[in-house]
């Protein structure tokens, strides 16, 4: 078996939060599911409800929009949990010393490195993707336990519908690791200098945003971050890519993927050394 997958192996073990979030989700799916499996009247109160609360389009547009509901829902789910584990991974092999082993081992630095990109940004969205092939599997079997098909339910009453949302709900995230993948390498870097990356990342952007406004009046930081942060979120929530693309300068785009780039090769140059901080960087 190639090495990588041993690698991703050991990264499973060692953060549990990756698997433990998405069960404890699950099962809360599956009591609410047995919840409404053992209320025999519920398609009836419920199209009731719908029909004497008088709001039909809305409803109509909600049920269009149900699936892009879900798969955004638990898209925000696995960006959630990347988010906890890029700070993490090469902090920890640092405090426990483990990366002393990896450097006897035959894997390179690179490799390292695409693996935990891979697990962080590919693994743990294919992990949150089970929760989607269960709800729609679950709101299947409603349909069919029930006399009348749920209104609200309308896209997961054809069984083939679950293999292909859930194709494009792992089309959806691959997108969305594209966007996440030069902040996923900067916080790579940035977990190895400090404690907390999160947080000085955050600090730093509002820091960054008041000074360049204060000193050259221009706010086009602040648009900058905007557009960047906020294209995971567009991702998951936007139907339409095309326009989604067209609201974003390809200027800022560029700029964001070169200092992604910037700090991987960063990321990889610290990694060699054995010590923690920018003078080890810039000495090298």
């Amino acid at each position: 078996m190639h090495p990588a997958f041993y690698m991703l192996e050991k990264e499973w073990l060692e953060h549990k939060s990756v698997t433990r979030i998405p069960l404890f989700v699950l099962i809360c799916v599956l009591v609410l599911f047995a919840g409404l499996l053992s209320n025999g009247g519920l398609s009836a109160n419920f199209s009731f409800q719908i029909s004497s609360s008088g709001f039909e389009d809305f409803d109509l547009q909600f049920v269009d929009e149900f699936s892009s509901l879900l798969m955004a829902g638990v898209g925000l789910l696995s960006v959630m949990l990347s988010t906890l584990y890029f700070p993490k991974t090469l902090r920890k092999e640092r405090q426990e010393g483990s990366f002393m082993f990896w450097r006897s081992m035959p894997v390179s630095n690179l490799r390292i490195h695409l693996v935990k990109l891979g697990f962080g940004l590919l693994v743990i969205p294919l992990i949150c993707s089970l929760l989607v092939v269960t709800v729609d599997s679950l709101l299947w079997v409603v349909n069919v336990m029930t006399d009348d098909a749920i209104t609200l339910f309308y896209n997961q009453r054809d069984v083939l519908f679950i293999p292909v949302h859930w194709l494009l709900f792992l089309l959806r995230m691959v997108l969305v690791a594209l966007a996440l993948l030069p902040l996923a390498c900067f916080t790579l870097l940035l977990s190895q200098l400090v404690s907390a990356p999160i947080m000085v990342m955050f600090v730093g952007v509002y820091a960054l945003q008041w000074v360049t406004f204060g000193l050259t009046g221009s706010d086009w930081f602040e648009r900058f971050f905007d557009q960047i942060f906020a294209l995971p979120l567009h991702l998951l929530t936007d139907s339409d890519m095309a326009e989604l693309m067209t609201q974003i300068s390809m200027l800022n785009l560029l700029i964001y993927f070169a200092v992604g780039a910037l700090s991987f090769i960063a990321s990889l140059r610290l990694y060699q050394t054995d010590e923690t901080s920018w003078r080890a960087l810039l000495k090298r």
